[in-house]
């Protein structure tokens, strides 16, 4: 065995820390956070849109009240006909300052949308509001879909910075763009 191979299999071995993907969170509110994404996608995979709710942050909800939060993700999240992917998978990977406040959660990503499924790299975005951690929505990074093997490379970064600065657009008033007099 070569030495450099000996080297690497003694690192894997000996518990080498693995990278935490939220390095720059303040320590007083990293363990909430760490709890927290693994809840949002558990919400979104069992389409449980009224407890999913309660994880949106005040600007992902916008105005929308439980009962239209609810009324709009059903539509949005159809099994035959959906307008956006349900979210199956998230693994956090590294967190980003968000452009517009909050922190975007860059990792590899699982969703499925009537019936297809997508991987790719993934953002989630979380503030923290009343004490907690809360989500304004998620978005794959690219289309088509950047691979995940992408972010083995520390240097990685988005190519496009999404803002966060309006409600998901599932639960968006809905602008007429033909408007009559």
């Amino acid at each position: 065995m070569t030495a450099l191979a000996f080297i690497t299999c003694l690192m894997t071995h000996a518990g080498v820390p693995a990278k935490d993907p939220f390095s720059i969170i303040p320590m007083q509110q990293k363990s909430q956070l760490t709890k927290r994404p693994a809840l949002y996608v558990k919400e979104y995979r069992n389409r449980d849109w009224k407890s999913l709710y309660d994880l949106i942050s005040g600007t992902g909800k916008g105005s929308a009240t439980r009962g239209a939060f609810v009324t709009q993700m059903i539509s949005a999240h159809g099994v035959s006909f959906a307008n956006a992917p349900d979210l199956l998978e998230f693994s956090p990977d590294r967190t980003l300052n968000g452009e517009s406040g909050g922190y975007d959660i860059y990792g590899c990503g699982k969703a499925q949308r009537e019936g297809e499924v997508y991987r790719g790299i993934a953002v989630v975005h979380a503030v923290y509001e009343n004490g907690d951690w809360f989500f304004t929505g998620w978005s794959f990074t690219e289309f088509p879909n950047e691979p995940c093997k992408g972010l083995a490379d520390p240097a990685w970064a988005p190519e496009n910075r999404m803002g966060w600065d309006q409600p998901m657009e599932e639960v968006r008033p809905i602008k007429d763009v033909n408007p009559t007099s």
